[in-house]
């Protein structure tokens, strides 16, 4: 069909900005604190970078959220347990007394 034609001569711009999507930040510092930026999420608005600490602080109240962890050579999928966040059910979110 007559769009596939129209959208050919795109289509280096539009996988330029695939990749650009997939590239760490340049620096890849932590949004939070300006450390390592190890994390990834990619259900946070505009996928920020943060370090261990900041991931699992700032994911706390959303323990759900996919992340991806560098891996010094691109983005991998992972967890937000391998950044240690732990979940504590009951007891208002507290650890156990």
């Amino acid at each position: 069909n007559s769009y596939l034609w129209e959208w050919l001569p795109h289509k280096q711009t539009y996988l330029s900005v695939m990749l650009d999507m997939e590239a760490p930040p340049t620096p890849r510092v932590c949004i939070s604190c300006g450390g390592d930026g190890i994390y990834r999420c990619t259900d946070c608005a505009h996928q920020p970078v943060f370090c261990m600490a900041c991931c699992r602080n700032q994911h706390t109240l959303q323990p759900f959220h996919c992340v991806q962890q560098w891996n010094a050579t691109f983005f991998k999928d992972s967890s937000l347990r391998l950044a240690r966040l732990v979940l504590h059910l009951g007891h208002g979110g507290e650890p156990c007394p």
